[in-house]
């Protein structure tokens, strides 16, 4: 799971002092457990022709669709998390059968989002098209997070070479990643 993989790079990135990757990883972990499983993308499994070493074979894949009202800041962290998995094949061992790869989709959801969750983690469209009511239902937390930039950290390199988030988001210096 993603809160899993994100509590071992947190140890990882410790490890390395590589302050960038906490920033990161914990970011990651924050948002994934305010938004539970009612939070996440929907998957359909799908085969799709693959060629490799000159065969043309077919391979099991997860289509991943976006969630209409689901910032766009939140696909974008994940599309940085999701690749870490398949990179840090050092750190990350698995028995069994192979990773499935997630392919990101145009489709997209209109699955009701969970209640209960920060203003942040919504598009500002898609709340404002919604009737009083509506809104109500949601039941808003009463609290927001910040949501940073990632999309240009890449979360398998060594203590973040070629990307410093904190000099990308001034306002990282004061986020508490122990």
């Amino acid at each position: 799971s993603r809160c899993n993989v994100s509590a071992q790079m947190i140890t990882i990135c410790r490890r390395r002092r590589d302050e960038a990757g906490v920033a990161f990883w914990s970011h990651t972990l924050d948002v994934t457990d305010i938004l539970q499983d009612g939070g996440q993308s929907d998957e359909e499994d799908a085969t799709v022709d693959v060629e490799i070493e000159g065969v043309m074979m077919k391979q099991d894949v997860k289509k991943v669709s976006r969630l209409y009202w689901r910032n766009p800041d939140v696909e974008d962290l994940y599309i940085v998390a999701d690749r870490a998995p398949g990179v840090e094949a050092g750190i990350f061992h698995r028995a069994g059968a192979p990773r499935i790869p997630r392919i990101r989709t145009d489709k997209v959801s209109h699955r009701e989002p969970p209640r209960g969750l920060p203003r942040c983690f919504f598009r500002e469209e898609y709340l404002s098209a919604l009737m009083p009511y509506e809104l109500e239902e949601l039941e808003l937390a009463n609290y927001n997070i910040e949501m940073y930039d990632f999309k240009n950290y890449d979360p398998n390199a060594e203590n973040g070479e070629g990307y410093d988030p904190i000099a990308e988001n001034d306002d990282l210096q004061d986020m508490d990643t122990t």
